[in-house]
């Protein structure tokens, strides 16, 4: 599954979330690539919360939506892990 996000669209929704706070999003370099393994779950779970809690227009709470997706197909196969593709 691929979830294409602008670096744009994502990091004034992650700073109005919290920014740097966030456990995993937080700490994401949104111009680098890395990896999560499904023990980044629970925490990666508890950033979207608090997106959702932030999102205020309807292109936000459109990426949660979509996040919460991708969170819950990786939730279904655990031998999976997430790559993040800086800009």
């Amino acid at each position: 599954m691929l979830l294409d996000v602008s670096v744009e669209d994502l990091l004034p929704l992650v700073n109005a979330a919290g920014g740097n706070r966030l456990l995993i999003l937080g700490q994401l370099d949104p111009w680098s690539d890395g990896v999560l393994s499904h023990e980044n779950l629970p925490q990666l779970d508890a950033d979207v919360d608090r997106l959702k809690t932030a999102a205020g227009n309807d292109v936000e709470r459109e990426l949660v939506a979509a996040l919460r997706a991708l969170l819950a197909r990786w939730r279904d196969e655990p031998g999976l892990v997430l790559h993040w593709y800086g800009d």
